[in-house]
């Protein structure tokens, strides 16, 4: 029988990706370091310890290292061979992807439930984007924004439950701790999952993906100001804010055929229907050796 391990990670992501394995194709878990397969992420470099086929998973803001692992899952809009699958986080949200790929409800009802102007759940600016305080600040000149984290809390206190907090307002602002292409986490689907028009900041080619229609993207705006001024308009304007309620969130209205279930797990069916000997990719020869060396 063979074995995966878990290391550098927090489990829950790993655990998350792992229920796409065909069953009949799934290791059975030990802590042992001669483990076939060890899934792994950012948070340490314990994975140099074990010599099993490598698969990198990760959550942040990261680009995978092919060096150190086979094969890898993240944001980056990469091809490479049978090695690299583009997973964004939110796809791991599983109530909130379910939004993301279902019938919009009916708008008139959906802005009904609305009694605040935007939200905003943010708990740690510690470096992070600038941009995560200037938006914030920005549309607080416009009106108030109601922040339910930990940072500028105006709420009474953190919010227990996000989705129910930003479900009563209008917007809810989805920017992320850094900018780059591909990187999307749960925020911008926690907003749709919440029924409010995003107003989105961190990965420049969203709209790649994402219908423009049905949210605001900061990065097609010049200025904070032109940001607020298009903000400020939807706000005044049912007849605009319900256009976007109604607009469905993928483009085209589909779900991306890379994101599907089925694509997902022949990305990971591929790994470990292999012969053992064969899944194997980086280069563990001379090279390879002197990497590993360098990292321990």
């Amino acid at each position: 029988m063979k074995t995966f391990a878990i290391t550098d990670a927090g489990e829950t992501l790993i655990n998350q990706l792992i229920e796409f394995i065909p069953s009949q194709l799934m290791p059975s878990r030990t802590n042992r370091k001669t483990a076939n397969y060890v899934f792994h992420s950012v948070f340490g470099r314990k994975v140099h310890r074990y010599d099993g086929i490598r698969i990198f998973v990760t959550g942040e803001n990261v680009t995978p290292d092919f060096n150190t692992s086979d094969y890898s899952v993240g944001f980056d809009h990469l091809t490479f061979g049978d090695r690299y699958k583009r997973i964004p986080l939110y796809r791991f949200y599983k109530g909130a992807y379910t939004k993301l790929c279902s019938p919009r409800q009916d708008p008139t009802t959906i802005l009904s439930t609305k009694s605040h102007f935007c939200s905003y759940v943010m708990s740690n600016t510690k470096d992070s984007a600038p941009e995560r305080i200037s938006i914030y600040d920005a549309l607080s000149e416009y009106k108030q924004v109601s922040s339910g984290g930990k940072w500028r809390n105006n709420v009474g206190g953190p919010v227990s439950d996000k989705i129910q907090f930003q479900s009563s307002c209008k917007f809810a602002l989805a920017i992320e701790n850094s900018s780059s292409p591909g990187y999307c986490t749960e925020k911008f689907a926690q907003a749709a999952q919440s029924n409010c028009v995003p107003i989105y900041w961190g990965d420049p080619t969203i709209a790649q993906q994402f219908n423009s229609k049905a949210f605001i993207n900061a990065h097609e705006y010049h200025s904070l100001g032109d940001l607020t001024d298009a903000v400020r308009q939807i706000d005044q304007d049912d007849t605009r804010y319900l256009s976007m309620l109604a607009e469905p969130w993928f483009v085209d209205g589909k779900e991306p055929d890379e994101l599907k279930s089925e694509s997902i797990q022949q990305f990971l069916g591929n790994i470990f229907s292999q012969p053992y000997e064969n899944a194997y990719r980086r280069n563990r020869s001379r090279w390879g050796k002197k990497i590993k060396k360098t990292r321990l």
